[in-house]
């Protein structure tokens, strides 16, 4: 199955790794679901570190309409802020907020253990702030919990492509503690009017390069969002939903033929799109979606070359069903929530 590696351009080993998927969608809860978990991690406790969830009063954005944005939604997924009004982010007094730098301590922190080795390669979540052009992120990831190391992403995509050099999240020490830090390259979050046409925007984020980041059993993998918006005003909250993290999957020259592999597609539960990653795809190549009584009823052929696949699940009912990617080589399958 491809990975999000081969999209930004980097090289990839023909190399079988140990699955792992595990997804916040932040619509109900801070908990991940567990019926996309891989069975071989546990996941841990979503903490804030100066950052609370939104209020919920309303909000008039900048196209003109009011809303609510919940702490939880499924529209938005989860809104939070400097403080419950999503205000209060700017570092002129008397507000308290980073104004425009992202810090070190300042964060969402997700997290898993792995209950075997396993590997994972990509960050992916869909985030943007309301009211404000002026939103940034910056990524840190532990292998101990940041209690023994603390490293940045390699490299992603964004809403517009690949993230150019200077905008990768990297944190660099400007002065004051290290938890003071700034990031000197941050990436700047998409705004969000309340308008479809920008309600949609992913991150893509690769740990570790080309390689993956492998994981020893007992490991414990965290990793945090760095938030600041240069904003005094309220109702300037970010929006995040559908955080993943997933391993690189097996290349598809190194599989046998006839095999079968779970997909590992997201967001899951999916509301209107869902996003099928596979191996680059051959002609003939084709993704199909049955319901519960094995009925196939949608289904988008793979355009030969791409490795991920894009189907509308709009004019589904709610409900269980399968999503298969097959090639003539291989058969690939996930259970999938249709929200």
């Amino acid at each position: 199955m491809g990975t999000l590696l081969s999209g930004l351009g980097l090289a990839m080993p023909a190399l079988a790794q140990t699955p792992v998927f595990v997804q916040w969608p932040l619509s109900r809860a801070n908990t991940d679901s567990a019926a996309v978990r891989s069975a071989n991690i546990t996941p841990g406790a979503t903490t804030f570190k100066h950052f609370v969830v939104s209020s919920g009063q309303p909000v008039t954005v900048s196209s003109g309409t009011t809303a609510s944005y919940a702490p939880y939604s499924r529209q938005y997924g989860q809104a939070f802020g400097w403080n419950a009004s999503g205000g209060g982010w700017s570092s002129t007094a008397p507000a308290t907020g980073p104004g425009s730098n992202v810090r070190r301590g300042n964060y969402e922190e997700f997290s898993f253990t792995a209950n075997a080795a396993v590997q994972v390669d990509s960050l992916i979540f869909t985030s943007s702030v309301l009211n404000s052009a002026n939103g940034y992120v910056a990524l840190t990831y532990s292998r101990s919990g940041f209690t023994t190391d603390s490293a940045e992403f390699t490299g992603g995509k964004g809403p517009a492509g690949v993230l150019a050099s200077t905008a990768n999240g990297t944190f660099t020490a400007v002065g004051g503690t290290p938890s003071n830090a700034n990031a000197a390259n941050r990436i700047q979050v998409s705004q969000y009017d309340g308008t479809a046409s920008n309600a949609v925007r992913t991150y893509r984020m690769a740990f570790s390069g080309a390689t993956g980041l492998a994981l020893a059993t007992g490991s414990k993998l965290a990793v945090r969002l760095h938030y600041a918006v240069s904003s005094s005003s309220d109702g300037r909250y970010v929006l995040l939903k559908n955080v993943t993290i997933k391993s690189k999957q097996v290349a598809l020259a190194a599989r046998p033929s006839l095999v079968s592999t779970t997909l590992g597609v997201y967001p899951n539960p999916a509301t209107d799109q869902l996003l099928v990653p596979h191996a680059s795809a051959n002609r003939g190549a084709q993704v199909l979606v049955y319901n519960a009584t094995g009925a196939k009823v949608a289904g988008q052929a793979a355009q030969p070359g791409t490795t991920e696949t894009s189907l509308r699940l709009n004019t589904l009912a709610s409900g269980l069903y399968l999503v298969e990617y097959s090639d003539g080589s291989q058969r690939s399958t996930a259970r999938i929530v249709k929200q």
